[in-house]
């Protein structure tokens, strides 16, 4: 079995201590992974989805990574809408960070770029040359599991202001798709919020925000007053030697959020 840990939208600030919506992002992911290091870990992968940095420089990327290197080893990360890929480059010199391809405990994961073609309102696409890619891909290993992670949505929510602002082209990730069964399901981010979706006949998850949550179904942006659906979390995968797998958020303690 193999333990993937999700964590998305840190929104770190260009500085610690800058506030994102309200709340100090920096804090947030600190102590969050310190209860995730205490209570889970060690994890056999970590995968950040996006939104990682909130338009800062490759400075604000290695504190972010100084930040989350105790859950794991094995670190892996997509750009959001609002991360800077260049930075990004700069803080991982290696490239190590942003490979595409892991093959971990029989399973495949395919790590996608959805920041093409941007809206200027916080959508992004799928290139033709990601999309030719990921094709590609899955032709290479029919036989083996796989999971697709994404940083936006291709499935609607019930959210008008998040629809509208999912995957651009949700339609052509779909029709690759339909010719992959070994696909097991998909992983975003984007969204803020926990959610089990559907999409082209598979489960799709999103993890909490490190940091602040939206509100869900909402027709304007909303921001998350529930305190235990407020609270920073990420998703937890338990991948199995089978090809199934399970799935579930974790949720920092309010006593350890203000603590």
């Amino acid at each position: 079995m193999i333990r993937l840990l999700q964590l998305s939208d840190c929104h770190l600030p260009p500085v610690a201590g800058e506030l994102f919506r309200g709340r100090d992002a920096d804090q947030c992911l600190i102590r969050l992974v310190r209860w995730l290091q205490s209570e889970f870990a060690p994890f056999d992968h970590l995968l950040l989805t996006g939104d990682l940095v909130h338009h800062g420089g490759p400075e604000a990327y290695a504190r972010l990574l100084q930040i989350v290197r105790p859950l794991s080893s094995r670190l892996h990360w997509i750009a959001g809408n609002h991360d800077d890929g260049a930075a990004m480059r700069q803080a991982d010199p290696t490239g190590s960070l942003g490979q595409k391809v892991i093959h971990s405990g029989g399973w495949t994961l395919l790590l996608l770029d959805s920041t093409a073609e941007p809206d200027g309102r916080g959508s992004g696409s799928l290139s033709a040359q990601e999309l030719m890619w990921l094709q590609q891909q899955l032709r290479l290993w029919p036989q083996r599991p796989v999971l697709l992670v994404l940083h936006h949505n291709p499935a609607p929510t019930g959210s008008r202001w998040q629809d509208e602002i999912r995957l651009g082209n949700p339609e052509a990730l779909e029709a690759v798709l339909q010719q992959a069964p070994q696909v097991r399901g998909l992983v975003c981010g984007h969204l803020h919020q926990q959610q089990t979706l559907s999409f082209a006949g598979r489960p799709l998850w999103c993890a909490p925000s490190t940091v602040v949550q939206f509100r869900a179904g909402c027709e304007q942006f909303e921001l998350e007053d529930d305190p235990r659906l407020a609270a920073p979390g990420g998703r937890c995968f338990s991948l199995n030697a089978d090809g199934s797998l399970e799935t579930e958020v974790l949720r920092l303690p309010e006593e350890v959020i203000y603590g």
